[in-house]
């Protein structure tokens, strides 16, 4: 998908990025202040993370069709994508313990805050994995 002959996928992912950093932010603060609200917000925007990461993912997917099959950064692509999906993993994990057990930052605390962390690992990963494929590997940048 192109928006005005450039990829789209680069332009979604900032949302979920920004997003699953302001949960892990507003989970700290509750942890801090002990304010319910922080905690709620937290839950949303980890929420909205999780949805945005699933859309910017799909329009990655459709994006990578512009390469050729046989294009040697396909492998890096794949790397990109698996760091991805472990991030979607990490963050529907999140979202559903929070879902099931809205007590979950007193009763799963470590295991809770041990997944968010693990998040923030997936985030970065993915993040530089992409930032390599743009800025390094050239991909879905025109030659003009």
């Amino acid at each position: 998908m192109t928006f005005f002959g450039l990829p789209l996928h680069p332009m979604t992912v900032h949302f979920p990025i920004a997003l699953y950093l302001l949960g892990v932010l507003l989970t700290g603060g509750y942890l801090w202040r002990g304010q319910m609200e922080y905690e709620r917000f937290a839950y949303w925007s980890f929420i909205l993370s999780w949805l945005a990461t699933i859309v910017a993912s799909l329009i990655g997917l459709i994006d990578q069709n512009q390469l050729e099959l046989t294009d040697p950064r396909r492998a890096n692509v794949n790397n990109h994508i698996t760091s991805g999906v472990a991030l979607i993993i990490i963050n529907g994990l999140l979202v559903y313990m929070r879902f099931r057990w809205p007590d979950a930052l007193q009763r799963y605390r470590w295991r809770y805050l041990s997944l968010m962390i693990f998040g923030v690992v997936a985030v970065l990963i993915t993040a530089w994995l992409g930032g390599e494929l743009v800025y390094r590997l050239q991909v879905g940048i025109s030659a003009n």
